[in-house]
């Protein structure tokens, strides 16, 4: 696991309505910057991003997601480590991202996803790399273990 990611469970609750998820307990988490809803379609890959200078906060509301992460701080303990997570309908979580890990995502399933993606501790900048400038060792079309 990278160091400073936190993978939370979000708890989901059925009722003759429907269904709820909570986000956020008492309120949102340190100071959020912006708020982001992204639908992303069946298949597609939207990587990488890196954010420097903020925490993001991600999880997915409809449809399901590959997240996968690449820490690229200096000085980590965990420099260079990959990792894969899966999130969304059937599987609700949030994603604490730190500044300087890079991030990529892709939808999977036969329908899109709606992610959302909130900034924490200012806005910071994102910068967005081609996958020979992020150089991480990773296959869309392969699932790791």
């Amino acid at each position: 696991m990278i160091a400073g990611v936190e993978v939370r469970e979000l708890p989901a609750a059925l009722d003759a309505a429907g269904t709820s998820i909570r986000i956020w307990g008492e309120g949102p988490p340190g100071e959020l910057g912006s708020l982001v809803a992204r639908r992303v379609f069946p298949g597609m890959v939207e990587a990488w991003k890196l954010r420097e200078g903020a925490a993001e906060r991600i999880f997915c509301l409809e449809g399901m997601i590959k997240l996968v992460l690449c820490d690229r701080r200096e000085g980590s303990s965990t420099r260079d480590e990959v990792m894969e997570l899966f999130l969304g309908e059937y599987r609700p979580r949030e994603v604490l991202v730190p500044p300087g890990v890079l991030r990529g995502w892709k939808a999977v399933g036969s329908r899109e996803a709606l992610v959302c993606l909130a900034t924490e501790g200012g806005g910071g900048r994102t910068r967005d790399l081609t996958q020979e400038e992020a150089q991480v060792p990773y296959d869309w079309e392969i699932v790791m273990q």
